[in-house]
């Protein structure tokens, strides 16, 4: 597991820790939804003077969430049958 700074694995993790903290209120996409939208912000502001980092950064949290998202699809699916 790679858990450097803003890996996919660090997305990863930082995801399924806001899903569980937020379960109650709501569902695992509107938190992966919020997240995501945070993430995003709080990158384009940062300020990056190295367009690589900040590519870098929006591909793994983008392939964190993919990810994440098609695992809640299966369980989703798997519990209607």
């Amino acid at each position: 597991m790679n858990s450097d700074l803003f890996s996919v694995d660090y997305f990863k993790k930082a995801i399924r820790l806001q899903i569980r903290k937020n379960s109650d209120v709501f569902t695992p996409v509107q938190t992966m939804n919020s997240y995501y939208h945070t993430v995003v912000s709080a990158i384009i502001q940062d300020r990056i003077n190295k367009n690589f980092e900040l590519i870098r950064r929006i591909r793994n949290l983008d392939t964190a969430y993919k990810e994440i998202k098609n695992e809640i699809t299966q369980q989703q699916e798997k519990q209607q049958q």
